[in-house]
């Protein structure tokens, strides 16, 4: 039935490829390698090495593993996320990765564990846009990152930047609550990253009636208590509400690159530090990264 069809899975990268790994050999030389955050790449790259026999250590300056994935997974209908993350603290175990909780990135940390390899897997965070009276207005300013951890409340009344992802999952997460929720989406499309099958169930679950979607949105400007914007060439105003929530690009985050210079272990950026994409692609380089090595 499936013959000649592609097949893909986020979880293990050789789903579909299986032709160009059946002659791989096992590394020559054993290494020591660092691994820096235990996120979905962090974690697919320390299985990879530990599974080629490299000594690998991970930190995490969290008190568990699974970093943005692990957030996502608390938004409605999300919850079979947490069976990856599942699976990988399985394979840390089973492999005997250590993993050190609590732990940030130092000079010193490097050149106690003395390294061969440094894999940064350091994430990335809601990059903050530059909008007319963004930063002026007095609604309360939030991220996705915020909202879904918990660590801040928003009020009645949510604007959502950002159509893709996760923005639609913010939004969703948020009219659960039964909060009033309008996404405005600079793009042409809403969650372009996500397959068909996937966005067509989030988009079904946003026909609530406290959700409100505007895509192709040219904002004029935040004010006080909403936003001006025009959306198919209508301009709208908006008023009434307590929050803004962005949602909106992601910007990786690599200031632990600054020690490679300072150390003789060579860097490596994985996942959303090289650059924030869909999950599959960021397991499946974290696992290339320890292939070719």
């Amino acid at each position: 039935m499936l013959a000649k069809e592609p097949g893909s899975c986020v979880v293990n990268p050789d789903v579909g490829r299986e032709y160009k790994l059946k002659d791989e050999k096992k590394p020559e030389k054993l290494l020591k390698i660092l691994i820096v955050g235990a996120g979905p790449a962090g974690m697919a790259a320390a299985r990879q090495f530990a599974l080629q026999g490299h000594q690998t250590i991970v930190c995490e300056k969290k008190q568990d593993v699974g970093g943005l994935l692990s957030l996502a997974s608390k938004a409605p209908g999300r919850g079979e996320l947490n069976d990856i993350l599942d699976f990988f603290r399985h394979e840390m175990d089973r492999l005997d990765v250590e993993i050190r909780y609590d732990t940030e990135l130092s000079l010193d940390l490097i050149k106690d564990i003395n390294p061969d390899k440094v894999i940064l897997a350091t994430g990335s965070m809601p990059d903050m846009p530059v909008i007319k009276g963004l930063f002026q207005t007095k609604m309360d300013l939030v991220t996705n990152v915020d909202v879904i951890s918990g660590k801040e409340q928003v009020g009645k009344n949510v604007i959502v930047l950002g159509g893709g992802m996760t923005g639609l999952i913010t939004a969703d997460f948020l009219a659960e609550q039964g909060k009033q929720v309008v996404v405005l989406n600079r793009k042409k499309s809403f969650a372009e990253e996500m397959s068909s099958n996937d966005r067509y169930y989030l988009r079904e679950r946003l026909k609530k009636g406290n959700v409100s979607l505007y895509k192709n949105v040219s904002i004029k400007q935040f004010t006080d208590d909403g936003v001006v914007f025009k959306a198919n060439g209508d301009e709208k105003t908006l008023t009434g509400f307590d929050s803004v929530v962005i949602s909106e690009k992601q910007s990786s985050i690599r200031d632990a690159k600054k020690f490679e210079k300072k150390v003789k272990a060579k860097f490596h950026l994985i996942g959303d530090a090289k650059s924030p994409r869909h999950l599959m692609y960021c397991i499946s380089e974290a696992e290339e990264i320890a292939r070719s090595i």
